[in-house]
């Protein structure tokens, strides 16, 4: 049985419409299987918590375990049937900046190269390339801001939080950064804002990097726009709770209420 001809790495960035690819690959799963096998969160759960941990500690030795934990993944999730393999999960950059201890990338250089060099070893004839999903600086901050109100308890207002973790939004910086160290590898930088634009939106832009065939491309069906994160007046309400006295477990049933009456994450939702 065949190895991938070709490896596609979506490892983020967080809030830049990864969850819009990530969606639009799995509902077509069928489509694209002769073609194209997938790891995402639902599989790489263990290897994102690897990857997250290491922000948090910035200790290398944490990464030790990637190797034989991406080895079960593959053997239980990969077929060996030669199709290509896209890779997509932003928790294997690590932690999305303004969580606690995290309030940068720095852990994404590391985390691709070591991705990078276990799939060189697993795989020696596949085509490995890395695409990174970009955004606007402004946009990015304000959708991560009120992604941490809602995922944990943030007690920053927008201003700042945004002070503090602006030298993290520059993410075309860093998508260039982490081309340097994984050369000579193609790595591509998507901004979001380029991707929605596409006929199929943020997932028919990731598939331009790989040739699939003109009849498959035109199968696939659109997601439309789901997963939204608070309005700014929910954001507000949020962050008034996460000040509060409320104890946790009233605090995270309280806000689950706001997500609910919003129809906030979640593609069921959307």
């Amino acid at each position: 049985m065949a190895a991938p001809r070709r490896i596609l790495i979506h490892p983020g960035f967080h809030k830049t419409g990864t969850s819009s690819m990530q969606h639009f690959l799995w509902t077509n799963r069928a489509l694209l299987a002769p073609q194209v096998n997938l790891l995402m969160l639902r599989h790489l759960k263990a290897a994102a918590k690897i990857c997250m941990y290491f922000a948090f500690r910035q200790n290398p030795f944490v990464l030790t375990d990637l190797v034989e934990t991406m080895d079960q993944i593959i053997a239980a999730h990969v077929p060996a049937n030669g199709a290509d393999l896209i890779i997509s999960c932003e928790g294997l950059s690590g932690h999305l900046p303004g969580w606690p201890k995290v309030d940068t990338y720095a852990a994404a250089p590391v985390t691709a190269a070591y991705l990078a060099g276990y799939l060189a070893e697993r795989f020696p004839d596949a085509e490995q390339s890395f695409v990174y999903t970009t955004r606007a600086a402004e946009a990015w901050l304000a959708s991560a801001w009120r992604h941490h109100l809602l995922s944990h308890r943030l007690t920053q207002d927008w201003p700042d939080f945004a002070d503090r973790i602006r030298p993290a939004s520059d993410l075309p910086a860093l998508a260039a950064e982490i081309a340097a160290a994984l050369a000579p590898l193609p790595v591509y930088a998507l901004a979001l804002e380029e991707a929605a634009t596409h006929p199929q939106g943020p997932g028919g832009a990731l598939l331009e990097l790989l040739d699939l065939p003109e009849t498959l491309r035109s199968a696939l069906v659109p997601v439309g726009h789901g997963n939204r994160g608070p309005s700014w007046t929910l954001a507000q309400e949020l962050l008034a709770l996460n000040r509060s006295t409320l104890g946790d477990a009233a605090l995270i049933a309280r806000k689950q209420a706001l997500a609910e009456a919003e129809r906030v994450g979640g593609w069921a939702k959307g």
